[in-house]
This record gives structure tokens, C-alpha cells and sequence, in this order.
């Protein structure tokens, strides 16, 4: 039985018509949008932008879609969260264009029951423990996400590497950073990098009294069909887009970044190696973004070829 396809093919006429149409709104909103470097944009091959910061989910491909357009009369392909191709009018746009729709696995976290801490942060910060959890449940998955309370729109998560019972289990990687830990063990001891202060000294485990912190967790999500649809339009010659970060924000610094360009690259390059596959770099920089007639200057970066050698080491 064949495949289905997850990239829908782009429609080029309606992609300029709908890219015209909204630029009209850009160029109401800026009063400048000004690219450096465009001439670094290959005309021609494959090509992977990788964008940030990403401060706006919407307008952040609008912009760059116009700019690449402009200056290299070439088309884009955006991956997009599968969540958003699910709104109507979104999803209508995202299809017209020949957007790549991606499952988050966060975009799927459901409430769990019991409660869970860190019964040893200092020497054994992987295993998680449960209260009145139920972890053999098929909600918990190797490969899924813990995820903690949200604190200023942030909600810590990390992979779960083994089930061990009803009311343990080990993670992949350690939760990072002073709120996880203070959440995940009710001290107050903690510095800045999530480390327990003098050495433990008041105790290695959680604090007294603490009953653990309520959660959610989120299912592995398989991205077999988005890295083949990815490929099938590099090897086509094509040009994808993606913002490595995995969501907008507005913080002043940018947020851990993703795998999954290097994994398009390299699966890429893996499935053809004379494909002739580059990587550009995109600075988004906006000034005084949620003013009216404010400015934007979108930078583009040299391009970057994946090492030989870094190839040689994937196909291992």
C-alpha cells in the first residue's frame, strides 16, 4: 500500500497571489523591512533557512517567504506545527504554500495521575519517583515526555528513557534549571543552575513534608512521515524553512535549540550525497516589534555544507 503524502504540492501561482496579497499587511505594519546578505541565498539546489529568533509564529515566515521571493525568486517551504494546519483558516494558508505540518509531542500532554519527585537530585537526578502514580498505564511511553507545571509560560520536560513500576521511572536526560528542581523537590536551596546548594548539606532528597508536584505527560510522537516529506522535497531541488527553537517566544535570548535540521540534513545528504544540500543561517532582528511602523532586518548567513565526515559518522 503506498505511502501518504504529508507535503502537499505547492500551488506556485497561488503561492505568489496569497504572498502578495500579505505583504500589503507588512508593509502597512513596517515601516521597513530591510535584508543583509541576500546575495549569500543559493539560486539554485537544495536548501535548508534556519531561522531565530522566532518571535511571531505568523509573521516570521510571512516576512522571510517575501524576502526570499524578492531577492532570489525562489519559494519556501515552512515546517509548521500540526496543531496550527488544524485551524481552519491557517491550515487552508499552510496547504496553499506547501507547508510541512509537524507533530509536537507538547502539543498533546494530558494530565496525569498522582504526583512525582526527585528522590536524589544530587546522585541520581534521572530517576523520578510517583505517588499514587500509575506509570505501566499506556499513557507512559519510552521516548515520551514528563512535563511540570507551567512557571511564566515555560513548562519543563524531559524524555523518558525507562518505566521501571507504577511509581518509578528513569529519564533520558536530568530536568534542568531552579524551578524543575525546586518543583520536583520543594527545597529552596537551589542556585540558579538547578544544583542543590552546599553540597547537600541539609539533606540529598526532597524537602521535608513535600508530597511531589503535579504533572502531565505526552506521547512519543514519530516524525518517520515529515523528515520523508522534507526529503522529498530536497532531493527535489527545493527549499525548506525551519525555526530550530520549536515555538515563538519573546525572550532576549534564544531558546534551546532542536535535532531536527541537523537530522533533515544529513538524512538528506544520506539519501543522495550529490544532492548539493546547504544550509543557511537567518538572523531575525525586529525593533520595537509591537510598535506600529516599526523596522525589521533580516540577515542571512553564509552558506554552511555538511562535513563529509559528519555524514560518514550518521550512516554508522
Amino acid at each position: 500500500m503506498p505511502k501518504k503524502r504529508i507535503l502537499a504540492p505547492m500551488n506556485n501561482w497561488v503561492y505568489d497571489l496569497l504572498l502578495w496579497t500579505f505583504s500589503i499587511l507588512v508593509d502597512l505594519f513596517f515601516r521597513e523591512v530591510h535584508p543583509r546578505s541576500s546575495w549569500k541565498i543559493p539560486k539554485k539546489g537544495p536548501v535548508i533557512f534556519v531561522a531565530a529568533p522566532h518571535a511571531n509564529q505568523f509573521v516570521d515566515p510571512l516576512i522571510l517567504m517575501r524576502v526570499i521571493r524578492t531577492e532570489s525568486h525562489r519559494r519556501i517551504a515552512w515546517l509548521i506545527a500540526e496543531k496550527s494546519m488544524r485551524r481552519k483558516f491557517i491550515g487552508w494558508f499552510a496547504k496553499s504554500v506547501g507547508a510541512v505540518p509537524v507533530g509536537r509531542a507538547l502539543d498533546s500532554t494530558k494530565p496525569a495521575v498522582g504526583k512525582i519527585y526527585l528522590s536524589d537530585p544530587i546522585n541520581d537526578p534521572t530517576l523520578i519517583r510517583g505517588v499514587d502514580t500509575k506509570f505501566d498505564h499506556p499513557d507512559f511511553q519510552v521516548g515520551g515526555l514528563l512535563v511540570l507545571p507551567s512557571v511564566n509560560n515555560v513548562a519543563a520536560n524531559t524524555e523518558i528513557k525507562e518505566i521501571c513500576g507504577p511509581e518509578e521511572i528513569r529519564l533520558k536526560k536530568p530536568f534542568k534549571g531552579a524551578v524543575a528542581i525546586k518543583q520536583l523537590t520543594g527545597r529552596e536551596d537551589v542556585d540558579e543552575d538547578g544544583k542543590i546548594m552546599d553540597g547537600g548539606t541539609k539533606g540529598q532528597g526532597p524537602a521535608d513534608g513535600f508530597e511531589g508536584v503535579d504533572f502531565k505527560v505526552a506521547p512519543k510522537v514519530d516524525q518517520t512521515k515529515v523528515y520523508d516529506a522534507v526529503f522529498e522535497k530536497l532531493n527535489s531541488g527545493g527549499c525548506v524553512g525551519i525555526f530550530p527553537e520549536g515555538g515563538s517566544h519573546d525572550r532576549t535570548e534564544l531558546l534551546p535549540l532542536k535535532a531536527g535540521v541537523a537530522i533533515m540534513a544529513l538524512g538528506a545528504l544520506a539519501a543522495n550525497p550529490d544532492c548539493g544540500l546547504k544550509i543557511v543561517p537567518c538572523g531575525m532582528n525586529y525593533f520595537h516589534a509591537h510598535k506600529f511602523r516599526s523596522r525589521a532586518v533580516i540577515e542571512f548567513g553564509t552558506p554552511v555544507e555538511v562535513p563529509d565526515e559528519l555524514l560518514a559518522l550518521y550512516k554508522k
